[in-house]
């Protein structure tokens, strides 16, 4: 059975992403998650509009949670985050 990979959430996407490519190692590059593109636009467009800046797990996770995203698009889906009133156990 293959071993499963931990999936980390990074608000530095592209540069985990080219350190992992650049050290040619696969299981680095396995590890980084990279959200949807629409988390950046939309993060983008609520910190334009409000001037408040949400972590890129934060988007993910409001926007799974409003039905904008499915289970396979989201880092650990089913983890509390905490900040959200859904997330209370």
């Amino acid at each position: 059975m293959a071993k499963r990979i931990q999936l980390y959430a990074s608000e530095n996407v592209l540069e985990e992403f080219y350190k992992a490519l650049a050290s040619n190692d696969t299981r680095a590059i396995q590890r980084v998650h990279i959200p949807k593109s629409d988390v950046f636009y939309v993060r983008t467009a609520i910190e334009a509009n409000t001037g408040v800046h949400y972590t890129l797990d934060h988007v993910e996770r409001s926007m799974y949670l409003e039905g904008m995203l499915n289970r396979r698009e989201v880092l650990d889906p089913d983890r509390p985050r905490g900040y959200c009133s859904y997330d209370i156990v």
